[in-house]
């Protein structure tokens, strides 16, 4: 099974490529005092936040909830 970080990553990737999903879950691990092959569900949150404000200027908010959605499923 993927980790959480390979799992957002994965679900950002068809949205903002490869590189910026990456580094999304990276600033996020960083910021929150972790690295990216360390996070837990309880730093969904913070990746959440991340990722909505990441995606914001680019998709609707229903297609940003689905994005979420599907990195939480695969996640919980």
């Amino acid at each position: 099974m993927a980790g959480i970080s390979e799992t957002v990553v994965r679900a950002l990737v068809p949205y903002v490529g490869a590189t910026v999903a990456d580094t999304c879950v990276r600033a996020t691990a960083i910021s929150i005092g972790k690295s990216f092959d360390i996070l837990t569900t309880e730093d969904l949150p913070a990746l959440e936040e991340r990722a909505r404000r990441l995606l914001a200027p680019l998709l609707p908010k229903a297609t940003i909830d689905r994005v979420v959605a599907e990195f939480r499923g695969g996640v919980l």
